[in-house]
């Protein structure tokens, strides 16, 4: 077996979750330029559609919006991707959030957050696909 074989992710389907910047636009560029068809989502709307829409020059690659944190947000993207997919080949769950905050003034609702979107989200939206 050759490694280009046992790397090869064309004709694959792929969703990055946060890929809308960062280290999850990097991973979605590297499925597209590679020949996977890539859904990128992230609650930042405009990011989304411009990231899609520069990863579209690569190859394949589609925008569905959803704040992952929020369970009926996540089922609707879990929806509409199967709307338009038969089969799941490839899920990065790349999408996080941090809260900058000493130890002795860090919110409950700031470690509610990182836990919602950093631990829960990741597991709903794995067991939901």
């Amino acid at each position: 077996m050759e490694i280009s074989n046992l790397f090869d992710v064309s004709g694959r389907t792929a969703i990055v979750t946060g890929g809308s910047r960062g280290i999850g636009y990097m991973i979605a560029e590297g499925l597209v330029r590679n020949g996977a068809k890539v859904y990128i989502t992230s609650r930042k709307v405009e990011e989304l559609d411009q990231a899609a829409e520069q990863l579209g020059h690569f190859g394949d690659c589609v925008a569905l919006p959803s704040d992952l944190s929020d369970e009926a947000s996540m089922l609707g993207f879990v929806e509409r991707f199967r709307d338009r997919e038969e089969r799941l080949h490839i899920l990065v769950n790349n999408a996080g959030a941090a809260w900058g905050a000493p130890l002795g003034e860090f919110p409950a609702s700031g470690f509610d957050k990182v836990l919602d979107v950093n631990v829960k989200a990741p597991f709903m939206l794995t067991q939901s696909l």
